[in-house]
């Protein structure tokens, strides 16, 4: 197959859709599959593509308006020029640039992968989405309920594949990276030591858990709070924290390539959202075999299933969520329950493999609809 991603996301900015669309690029391209993967030009995303693949064409685009002439055309030479059969597509914006170009190109199928609902009640996403989809993924059964929410997008339409993400091995034991963890962001050597990632925007919540921080240090004095990723919202929470007295207890790490240490270094992964239509960090804990105290929103539920993986608290709830972080803090044998747990399931339901050839199915399935279509 012949496939092009296409992902506006501004040009400094990474977030969980495109780490998706890095994952199953690579994997896709490592199965033959010819790849291009468009974006901005100098963006954040190509770079991180650049760097996991090269066995993927890199689109660099000028994208400023929804329906910019020579960005249309320019995506619509490449599809003819290529033979693309699919183009995937993320924000709304995509839709209508890739779905447009797609239409215009004649033969290429538009898949819109949607990570976050963006779907809108307004008379041109009403009429125009229906008109260059024609097939939608999303991660989550829950996320499919959202979108559908409005009408124009037919459920029947929507297929749920779970987000799958390769394993690693950690070429030391959990002690040793605990250790390297603390030398690395100069943290007491003794002290526990709590991970929440993600982007520093509200859909994250960070601020609930800065609100709980003070019960949590009351009670686990030792403890330490490990924040990965950056956002526009870093200043705001540094201010709030001096303002509760726990910045002391915070260490922002920014946003990194690579999580590696970070997880299997701590003790806690910590996920307060308030958002979040499947969760890709919470993954990432699992696979580490970290416990995990996470809002019970969204996706994640069907993430962390009915094992012993998971705490799940109500979202924007402080005092819940320091009364859970405290009691999985406060017992090692919990902790190493829910981190076997945690193992378990990311070992039996989210495995890399199962993800890819799930997708390979369903593009399959729509190239050859429209075929059928077509004859």
């Amino acid at each position: 197959m012949k496939l092009l991603f296409m992902d506006s996301i501004e040009s400094t900015v990474y977030g969980g859709m495109e780490e998706w669309i890095r994952l199953v690029t690579a994997g896709l391209a490592s199965r033959g599959h010819e790849i291009t993967v468009a974006g901005r030009r100098g963006s954040e995303f190509l770079r991180r593509i650049r760097e996991t693949t090269d066995k993927a064409s890199l689109l660099e685009l000028d994208i400023t308006g929804d329906f910019r002439p020579d960005t249309i055309a320019r995506i619509k030479r490449h599809l003819r020029g290529r033979r693309i059969d699919i183009v995937s597509v993320n924000f709304n914006k995509d839709v209508r640039l890739g779905g447009l170009a797609a239409r215009l190109d004649g033969s290429a199928r538009v898949v819109w992968s949607v990570g976050l609902d963006i779907t809108k009640d307004s008379f041109i996403h009403r009429w125009l989405t229906p008109k260059l989809v024609d097939g939608v993924i999303v991660p989550s059964d829950s996320l499919r309920k959202q979108i559908t929410r409005l009408g124009y997008i037919p459920p029947e339409r929507v297929k749920v594949i779970p987000i799958g993400i390769q394993d690693r091995t950690i070429p030391e034991s959990r002690a040793e990276s605990a250790k390297r963890l603390r030398a690395r962001y100069q943290l007491p050597y003794d002290c526990l030591v709590a991970v929440t990632s993600g982007r520093l925007v509200d859909q994250k919540g960070h601020r609930y858990l800065v609100e709980a921080a003070p019960a949590i240090i009351e009670a686990v004095p030792h403890i330490r709070f490990l924040l990965l990723g950056n956002g526009p919202l870093q200043g705001d929470l540094e201010e709030h924290m001096e303002r509760l007295g726990v910045n002391e207890h915070f260490v922002f790490a920014g946003m990194l390539d690579d999580l590696t240490l970070e997880l299997a270094g701590a003790d806690l992964m910590v996920h307060p959202s308030i958002e979040e239509p499947f969760g890709i960090a919470v993954l990432e804990g699992m696979r580490a075999g970290l416990p995990i105290v996470a809002s019970r929103v969204g996706g994640i539920p069907e993430v962390v299933g009915e094992a012993e993986a998971a705490l799940l608290v109500p979202p924007a709830d402080p005092e819940e969520l320091a009364r859970a972080v405290i009691g999985v803090l406060s017992d090692g044998r919990l902790r190493e329950q829910m981190s076997q747990s945690a193992r378990r399931r990311f070992e039996s339901d989210f495995r890399y493999e199962t993800m890819i050839d799930r997708l390979e199915a369903y593009y399959r399935s729509i190239i050859q609809e429209a075929c059928h279509g077509t004859a």
